[in-house]
């Protein structure tokens, strides 16, 4: 079994499984931002990678383990299920998607036009939009059911990207990265802290709904009643017994919850740079901007996960 000392390894092999299908996306300095924020930073740019977000790689890592004899189900709010189609395009695997009737019209439209086989769920929690996909396996003999984070091979993958910023720059300081129900920071953290332990990290959440964030200061995944936020990639709850809460819990130093206004002004601010990002993406850059004082002449790399969003 697993453990959060085995995530550097396991993001190495996924590394070496994905990288020939997935895009080493740019790690961008930015003069603008280290002059506004007063530190060196980085924009990792995941919202350049082929299906416009980081999900392509977990996506990539889970279904090329799977054979093509092997048909799944699985849910998404859109990133998860344009990094599976393009999985299943690739080595051939079948597999459904249950996505929410309110998903994000541009979402949905490169789903449709992807060729993805889409079941829609009338809820308004990516939560919910699971349960469902996991009840539907759970009737068939012929589906597996692959979660969107909580799968060592989901969250190895989503790793290479702290990976890759190592890489290119080992001698940061601090990383921001959002956080939904903690895949990518799982994979991020983990193997960030494996290799290089004094490196800052820290979690990003909408106010509108910040789970783990809440689930950390409870000391357990708990239910929380979550509202409308531009950062939709990092909406609703938790599956309870996540192995992502556990790994969040012990590795992320500090946690920083943002309004809408501000995940509003990163975004426009990134447009500005010639980023364009969705709302999670955004969301990092404004928890940076909001405790600079903390991270001032730090090295800092700000992840920016997707670019799914509306012209």
């Amino acid at each position: 079994m697993n453990t959060t000392k085995d995530i550097p390894k396991l993001v190495e092999e996924a590394y070496n499984k994905i990288k020939n299908n997935v895009l080493k996306t740019p790690l961008v300095f930015s003069q603008d931002l280290s002059s506004e924020i007063g530190s060196q930073i980085y924009l990792k740019c995941e919202n350049q990678q082929r299906t416009g977000s980081f999900k392509l790689r977990g996506a990539h890592n889970k279904i090329s383990r799977l054979g093509t004899e092997t048909s799944f189900i699985t849910s998404s709010s859109g990133n998860h299920g344009l990094g599976c189609i393009d999985a299943m395009n690739t080595y051939g695997v079948k597999g459904k998607i249950v996505v929410l009737r309110s998903i994000a019209k541009v979402k949905e439209e490169k789903l449709v036009k992807a060729g993805a086989s889409l079941i829609y769920y009338d809820g308004d929690d990516c939560e919910q939009c699971e349960e469902h996909a996991k009840l539907l396996a759970s009737k068939s003999d012929d589906l597996e059911y692959v979660s969107p984070y909580n799968d060592w091979n989901i969250l190895a993958g989503q790793g290479t990207v702290g990976l890759e910023i190592l890489a290119e720059l080992p001698d940061v300081d601090v990383v921001f990265v959002s956080v939904g129900g903690g895949g990518l920071m799982a994979g991020i953290a983990g193997y960030i802290k494996g290799t290089r332990p004094n490196v800052r990290i820290v979690g990003c959440q909408p106010s509108a709904s910040p789970v783990m964030f809440e689930s950390v200061k409870a000391g357990k995944i708990i239910d929380y009643d979550s509202e409308p936020t531009l950062s939709e990639g990092t909406a609703g709850g938790i599956e309870k017994g996540s192995i992502t809460f556990e790994i969040c819990r012990d590795l992320v130093d500090e946690w920083v919850v943002v309004e809408e206004k501000e995940i509003r002004s990163g975004m426009d601010t990134l447009a500005g740079l010639g980023q364009r990002v969705e709302g999670a993406a955004g969301l990092a850059l404004a928890a940076a901007t909001k405790i600079n004082d903390k991270i001032r002449d730090k090295k800092v790399c700000i992840l920016l996960c997707g670019g799914n969003v509306s012209k």
